[in-house]
């Protein structure tokens, strides 16, 4: 009998652990630190105005139309023929609208007096709004004849 009483006491406070999960209708709302009040956290929603931004505007010199160059292999790439010194002008502005002012109110980039038109065996075309350089062996012989006479009319 004693054994049975304490198994029933044993027993009895594992029953009453059990816990029925209940759905509340209202979710309180409690501060992090449990005071009740303000924690002292506070949200500034003012605006913070926009870091400025690097801008750089590059501007290559063209020495030509656009025309269609040819390869010695038969393929071709339309593009006009720059120099090797571009000018570049960088300026901080807020927003995009800044940067269009800042850029239409830039000053014009003038030609270098002695501009490079080969370097190293190459020419310098703009495809695409991109430089690009091609070996001078690899143009068309038509299209090195092109070459050679600007840069020929070329200071130097």
């Amino acid at each position: 009998m004693k054994t049975l009483l304490v198994l029933f006491a044993v027993a009895m406070p594992l029953g009453a652990q059990v816990v029925n999960p209940t759905t509340g209708k209202k979710f309180e709302t409690r501060t992090i630190n449990g005071s009740g009040g303000n924690s002292g956290v506070s949200i500034n929603n003012t605006a913070q105005p926009a870091a400025p931004t690097k801008t750089k505007l590059t501007s290559y010199f063209m020495l030509g139309e656009p025309r269609q160059w040819k390869s010695t292999d038969g393929r071709s790439l339309l593009g006009t023929i720059i120099t090797f010194e571009e000018s570049v002008i960088e300026f901080d502005a807020a927003n995009p609208a800044a940067a269009r002012e800042a850029v239409e109110k830039a000053p014009p980039a003038k030609l270098p007096e002695k501009p490079t038109l080969i370097r190293d065996g190459k020419v310098r075309l703009l495809v695409n709004k991109k430089p690009v350089e091609v070996p001078l062996e690899r143009l068309s012989e038509d299209d090195r004849k092109y070459v050679d006479d600007l840069n020929a009319r070329l200071p130097k």
